[in-house]
């Protein structure tokens, strides 16, 4: 073995779940931490901008007592050895590869599209109605979306963004949708699966890792406002993540 594992974290995708199973699982060896990637708000705000780089600091300090990316780097490449664990928030697969020394291979869950986009919408409803009317200012924009629209209008307003916020799953695997990707898979992924079947995911990866990985998945989510996709919706999602979807299938057929 001559890589790190990364943990990739898609969005509402079991994440938070998967990032907290490998830290237990890799507790004998080194993890490093990086912070989130995900600064799409930026092409549509330099306010959301600066919240990004409020909260990448804010993590970064936490966890290097630095704020900058390139002293994270300078600390993992000199500790880091193959078999440790990168984990933490949601860091995209290109941006950790190109300032890996060391080669990475992504552990990941997906989940279906559809299913995704809804709990995120009821996620960030549920966040945005939490927040005391002066603190939504200070809220991404999705968020913002989730709590102004229904479900439609959320997904009507994705699609208008779609250059921004499509194709979520494969941006943090970067994976371009042209790839073959069986060959990419070969070359980049250590284990894949997805959440709708979790406790098959768990057992081949401690298999293939050769220690126990528990994933006891909880949806936190209590706002559910939408359950279904109907077809006018489903219509818009496919729009927005055509990538995605293609991806999902693939790990999903195994």
């Amino acid at each position: 073995m001559d890589f790190v594992f990364l943990c990739i974290r898609v969005p509402k995708s079991g994440s938070k779940s998967l990032n907290d199973a490998l830290n237990a699982a890799f507790a004998g060896q080194q993890t490093f931490f990086l912070p989130s990637t995900d600064n799409w708000d930026r092409a549509l705000s330099k306010f959301q901008h600066l919240r990004y780089q409020r909260a990448k600091w804010g993590a970064l300090m936490d966890n290097y007592g630095d704020p900058r990316m390139s002293r994270a780097f300078d600390v993992i490449n000199a500790k880091a050895r193959p078999g440790d664990l990168i984990s933490g928030r949601h860091f995209d697969y290109p941006f950790a590869r190109q300032n890996l020394k060391l080669p990475g291979r992504i552990i990941t869950m997906l989940r279906d599209p559809v299913a995704r986009c809804i709990s995120e919408y009821n996620y960030s409803r549920e966040g945005f109605q939490k927040r005391l009317f002066f603190q939504r200012f200070d809220s991404g924009l999705k968020t913002k979306a989730a709590g102004r629209y229904n479900l439609l209008g959320y997904v009507d307003w994705l699609l208008e963004h779609r250059e921004v916020y499509g194709n979520i799953a494969s941006r943090f695997m970067g994976w371009d949708g042209a790839a073959p990707l069986k060959p990419y898979f070969a070359e980049n992924v250590f284990h894949a699966g997805v959440l709708e079947d979790n406790t098959n995911f768990t057992a081949i990866l401690s298999e293939k890792l050769g220690r126990p990985v528990n994933l006891p998945w909880k949806n936190l989510t209590k706002l559910r406002e939408a359950e279904h996709a109907d077809a006018q919706v489903r219509h818009r999602i496919e729009q927005i993540y055509p990538h995605d979807f293609e991806l999902y299938e693939h790990v999903r057929a195994g």
